[in-house]
């Protein structure tokens, strides 16, 4: 790296202009004393290696006797001035001992300067033997044109320079890329622009039992003319692909079940999948499969898959339950997997993608996205946080900067090499999943899955008869019914709002006045069926049915799922999630209590008591509302069950997993006995209330419609 010490550069987003000890963002300018300028200069310059504290005194204090709290006062002005001005952001890494380097690389912004042009010159014209006086006046006329040039920058958006600007980021319209009834996901463009390899699902009758269903899953390219080619098809699930650098190669990862049953795994069971990397090189112009290679099985969880380079696949993944996350790249030539050294500030990643050798790396720290952008050499180029805390990311095809993808927040932003962040605005439709956005190849347009949610609430009666109490093509959802059994709520977007509606005597109403925020997973009553709590992420309200008020009773930080609530005291108990851990709170007023250490499955409550099991443990236990008191109440309750019901005598539970249900049952507390209590014919059901006297509230578990779309 060459640059004299008045060359102004940059540190992703912050310009730093040595001549005028300055900083600048584009909202924000700082002015430096001028030895900590120096400091950042020479640090800049020398961003390759660590720098001693006597290295930056010799060079930077001119032989003064000075301690390294000199040093120290610099550094502390450059950590100062960068955190007012971009936040909490590690630029200047201290390694005991040793001394200080700048984590991001810096980009100089002048051309070679008018003394590095004339002695280029002389070499040139000691060879050529060119006349001295035309060498001086070209100097001359390039310190004048270079001088203009800076004229010239200072007065541009300098943020925005330096970026190529070969794709969009504001569209007009969208389109159906496909249109077929199933469900085609995952859109991954060619790097020609001519083709996109995508995923088709579509449910199939099981053939060991007809009454439950399985997934078949295809991988199809489709080229510039509309035609579809079938590559592979799974009895499992594929889950990504992602292209070779030239396009030769398409690595795909399928998904079965370890234990060979459907995809699902049973209730509140960690993912139990077996991933299977296939490689497929292929002839698009003749619709060949040339060869195909399927890599050993990973058991663990695997979170992106991306290209190194034409040979070797760079994977974010964990192996086995107990391990962290990491970084991994695998060699196809000699079958080698290799661990990649954590990197710095980086040590929980979640997705990584490379476009010639620069790495974008997602990571989670403090509960939010990271974003790390890696030369070829693993050096820092920039660093910048996301206000969101899941992400989904692919780069951009100019190579300027990531697409990045927040399903929760539903936000799509364009993120730039010097930090920058665009917002790319979506559509607002709470009936509708967005997932899964790649740029085409050529950077006009932005392909995504677009899934429309449709589903309405059948009431399974005792007697084996079922009955639908919601028709319409709206998303119905979350049903629960009243303790006597007389009244159900349940959650409904229409016009684009979730509410919360209210069947009583076959009549149903509108329950809530305002819009709810986000999604409801949980509707509870209290035991008089005067109220109800529901939670939308991580908060939870309360709904008077009297007053028909509506009022929030909790905001946390993490989601919470309500299991029980006392009007009396205004107590909640819920379950509150801690990453993929889930305990028992109590929550009375700014009170807030934990009630259980450990991972919990399924809860319930009766007679104020909250029964519950832990995650993959056997036996069923009992949180006494009197005490606090824990007591295990049958040790032979199987593991995984979905609690229902308690009584006096005993508990209605089922088995199996989501869409996957069994029979009810019911076991008797004093004999561990157990009988079906209501046959399930339909086992491709959710089951949301269980009312003894009623039966059960459920919806049918189908594909939903999902098609490709182009916002161009």
């Amino acid at each position: 790296m060459n640059a004299h010490q008045e060359t102004s550069f940059m540190l992703g987003e912050v310009k730093v202009s040595p001549s005028h000890n300055t900083l600048w963002t584009p909202t924000k300018s700082l002015k430096l004393q001028p030895k900590a300028m120096a400091v950042l200069h020479y640090l800049a310059y020398n961003q390759n290696r660590v720098i001693s504290n006597e290295e930056l005194i010799e060079r930077l204090w001119e032989g003064r006797v000075v301690t390294h709290g000199s040093v120290q006062k610099s550094i502390n002005a450059l950590r100062s001035a960068f955190n007012e001005l971009i936040g909490d952001q590690e630029l200047i890494a201290h390694y005991s001992k040793r001394g200080y380097q700048l984590m991001i690389a810096p980009q100089f912004l002048a051309h070679p300067l008018p003394d590095e042009v004339n002695a280029s010159a002389v070499a040139n014209r000691q060879a050529a033997n060119i006349n001295p006086l035309r060498l001086w006046r070209t100097a001359i006329l390039t310190a004048v044109i270079l001088a203009a040039v800076g004229i010239i920058f200072n007065t541009l958006e300098w943020s925005t320079l330096y970026l190529p600007s070969d794709h969009k980021t504001v569209f007009q319209s969208t389109r159906g890329y496909t249109n077929e009834t199933g469900h085609e996901q995952s859109a991954t463009p060619h790097p020609d622009n001519q083709h996109i390899a995508y995923i088709r699902e579509k449910r199939t009758t099981n053939k060991q039992n007809a009454a439950r269903s399985a997934i078949e899953s295809d991988i199809i390219i489709r080229n510039a003319a509309g035609k579809d080619w079938r590559v592979a098809n799974s009895g499992g699930r594929w889950f990504k692909l992602a292209w070779s650098p030239t396009g030769n190669n398409l690595v795909a990862i399928e998904i079965k079940h370890r234990d060979g049953l459907p995809i699902g795994g049973q209730f509140y069971q960690a993912p139990n999948y077996l991933y299977s990397f296939h490689i497929f090189t292929l002839d698009l112009a003749h619709e060949q499969l040339l060869e195909k290679q399927q890599l050993s099985q990973w058991q663990g969880h695997i979170f992106s898959v991306t290209w190194w380079d034409e040979s070797t696949l760079e994977i974010v993944a964990k192996q086995g339950p107990n391990s962290g996350n990491g970084r991994y790249h695998y060699s196809l030539a000699n079958q080698q997997l290799t661990l990649l050294d954590e990197y710095e500030g980086a040590v929980n990643p979640v997705a990584s993608a490379v476009l010639n050798q620069k790495t974008a790396l997602a990571s989670l720290h403090k509960n939010k996205i990271q974003i790390d952008f890696l030369d070829a050499k693993q050096q820092r180029i920039n660093r910048t946080q996301l206000d969101v805390t899941s992400v989904d990311i692919s780069w951009i095809p100019d190579g300027s900067g990531i697409l990045a993808y927040a399903e929760a927040e539903r936000k799509l932003i364009a993120v730039y090499l010097n930090g920058k962040q665009v917002t790319i605005p979506l559509t607002d439709s709470k009936d509708k999943i967005f997932s899964r956005p790649h740029y085409s190849a050529d950077g006009n347009g932005i392909f995504y899955t677009e899934e429309k949610r449709s589903s309405n609430i059948l009431l399974a009666g005792l007697d084996g008869t079922k009955k639908q109490l919601t028709e319409n093509t709206d998303f119905n959802y979350a049903a629960s019914s009243s303790p006597n059994g007389d009244k159900i709520v349940y959650a409904s977007v229409r016009n684009n709002q979730i509410q919360l509606w209210l069947v009583e005597n076959g009549q149903e109403r509108q329950l809530t006045q305002q819009p709810i925020p986000k999604k409801v997973d949980a509707i509870v009553w209290s035991d008089d069926g005067e109220h109800i709590v529901f939670n939308a992420d991580n908060q939870v309200f309360h709904h008077n049915l009297l007053t028909d008020e509506t009022t929030l009773l909790v905001n946390g930080e993490t989601k919470i799922e309500p299991i029980a609530y006392f009007p009396a005291t205004h107590q909640l108990v819920a379950l509150q999630h801690n990453g993929d851990i889930r305990n028992l709170w109590r929550f009375e007023g700014e009170h807030h209590k934990q009630l259980t250490f450990g991972a919990v499955g399924s809860a319930i409550e009766f007679n104020g008591d909250i029964y519950f099991q832990y995650v993959s443990e056997h036996g069923l236990w009992a949180l006494r509302h009197k005490d606090d008191s824990l007591a295990r109440i049958t040790s032979s309750l199987t593991e995984y069950s979905k609690l229902l019901k308690a009584d006096q005598q005993g508990i209605y539970f089922m088995t199996g997993g989501v869409c996957q249900e069994s029979d009810i049952y019911y076991q008797n507390f004093a004999t561990a006995d157990q009988s079906v209590f209501i046959k399930q014919e339909n086992h491709a059901v959710s089951t949301t209330s269980f009312n003894t006297n009623k039966g059960l509230l459920q919806t049918e578990c189908y594909l939903p419609e999902a098609n490709i779309v182009l916002l161009q």
